[in-house]
């Protein structure tokens, strides 16, 4: 059974959502929304931000974004040397 998430969490994932939101409203949503919301909701959760992702979302932020990522806490990004 995960954690019981932290008023900082529940915050975070608050502040995701209204960005979520705000990106719908004006029909654009980006890589960087999608993975901030992944984060509040894996940090909530005890789980990695990836399993939140899409698999093309997580070849796209190896292979092309500049997103900062940490395997550690944001789970491993698909190696396409293969």
């Amino acid at each position: 059974m995960p954690a019981t998430p932290t008023q900082a969490q529940l915050e975070d994932v608050l502040q995701a959502a209204l960005y979520l939101l705000g990106a719908r409203q004006d029909q654009m949503l980006t890589l960087e929304e999608w993975t901030d919301l992944a984060r509040a909701v894996a940090a909530c959760q005890d789980r990695k931000t990836g399993e939140y992702m899409t698999e093309h979302d997580l070849e796209d932020i190896a292979e092309r974004y500049a997103l900062e990522w940490d395997e550690a806490t944001d789970g491993p990004l698909p190696n396409l040397d293969e």
